[in-house]
């Protein structure tokens, strides 16, 4: 009998896909996670140059979209040192010249070997607890800020990811709030209470049965099913990291005038025409140049579309969608990942009213969308700047009045 074989996919191979797939995700507008990925790249091989040059050329692109001086300073800075460092170790040919000129337009631009970008000092907190969330929160990219894709060693850092200045037609001015802040608002809160839900629910996994689940009578099923609620936490914060998505598209119609009926929106539906009778992308962003707004878009094709499959790219897509459904509709059951085999109980039972994953599968999902929705929401943002800053190309500054929005501080929070 020959031996078996066994495939591994070797370091330089790992990297090379790594980076390939980043410098994809990038070209579809989804800056955010193709840093992450470059970054992962780079972990395995620090010297590999191709990740290092296509990162710094991103970083500079990304840093047109920023909301803040210091954002688009520490952003550039970063650009100017990961491409001097990547042509140091070497590029593939084809690449060098574009970063090079990139390169010395930057040199052109502040001398940025002796640029200092401080880091605004944010509150870590005065309990214990708070000060471990504040750096849970930087070292796993979790907080709504430009700055937390370059700067992974900070204590703590704000969530000061906005809309920018949006322009308003005067027939339309009111003294509200114009409704895409609004949205954005709710958003943002929404975000941040399942990203502490996370967190609040990975501390309580080594802890002691909490005191609330203490005194509720169950029943022994003999599958080593978790009745935790830090898995109750993991599966709120789920639903509610999931409905965000369906959320930005709620703003994508508004602001861009989409004319989708509030019914009909969703992440999938948003980008197509009103037109019922038309399958195709709306009009609206079929000739885009909005580089963001594209990778929203390729965002949306990472869930789980109708009919089954149909257009999904990502090969989670389908267990994100079960697990979704189960927690609303049907039951998820979350079994110890060391003594119970639930992607094999899948195969062996479907999913019809029961759902099982492991502890570690549902820990490995919320993080997933945790990620994705923080991606979304820069998305969101930077397509904005960029829709903006044509119209004021168009309009010029004759005739624009500013509205100043005032910021809601934490202690006047109801």
């Amino acid at each position: 009998m020959a031996a078996e074989t066994t495939w591994t996919l070797g370091t330089d191979q790992k990297v090379r896909v790594l980076t390939n797939l980043a410098n994809t995700l990038n070209c579809c507008g989804r800056v955010v996670e193709a840093v992450e990925l470059w970054d992962e790249a780079l972990s395995e091989h620090p010297n590999f140059g191709m990740a290092m040059g296509n990162k710094g050329l991103a970083l500079y692109w990304y840093a047109r979209y920023a909301g803040t001086g210091q954002e688009q300073a520490l952003l550039m800075r970063t650009s100017y040192s990961t491409l001097v460092a990547a042509l140091r170790a070497g590029v593939e040919p084809h690449a060098r010249a574009q970063m090079e000129d990139l390169v010395a337009h930057l040199r052109s631009r502040a001398g940025w070997d002796e640029v200092e970008v401080p880091l605004h000092p944010f509150q870590r907190g005065r309990s214990k607890q708070e000060r471990r969330y504040r750096r849970w929160c930087v070292q796993h990219r979790a907080v709504l800020s430009s700055i937390n894709d370059v700067e992974l060693g900070a204590e703590a850092l704000q969530d000061t990811l906005t809309l920018p200045s949006i322009t308003v037609p005067v027939d339309e001015a009111t003294a509200l709030m114009p409704r895409p802040y609004a949205i954005f608002n709710q958003l943002k809160q929404e975000y941040a209470s399942a990203r502490y839900l996370v967190f609040d629910a990975l501390c309580e996994k080594g802890d002691k049965l909490h005191f609330a689940d203490k005194g509720v009578v169950l029943f022994d099923a003999l599958d080593y099913r978790f009745y935790r609620s830090w898995i109750e936490k993991l599966k709120m914060a789920f639903l509610a990291l999931h409905a965000i998505f369906d959320k930005i598209a709620y703003l994508v119609n508004e602001y861009w005038r989409v004319g989708l009926e509030p019914k009909r929106v969703s992440f999938a539906s948003v980008w197509r025409s009103a037109d019922r009778a038309s399958s195709g992308l709306s009009a609206k962003f079929a000739a885009s140049s909005n580089w963001p707004l594209r990778g929203l878009y390729w965002l949306s094709r990472d869930f789980h579309l109708k009919p089954v499959g149909e257009g999904s790219v990502d090969p989670e897509a389908k267990v994100l969608n079960e697990i979704r459904n189960h927690i609303a509709h049907k039951y998820l059951r979350v079994h110890d990942h060391f003594l119970y085999d639930a992607e094999g109980d899948r195969a062996r039972n479907g999913d019809e009213l029961g759902y099982a994953v492991s502890d570690q599968e549902l820990e490995h999902h919320v993080m997933k969308l945790l990620k994705l929705a923080r991606s979304g929401l820069i998305g969101l943002s930077c397509a904005v700047v960029h829709e903006e800053a044509e119209v004021k190309m168009r309009l010029g500054d004759e005739g624009i009045f500013p509205m100043v929005l005032p910021v809601l501080e934490d202690q006047f929070r109801l």
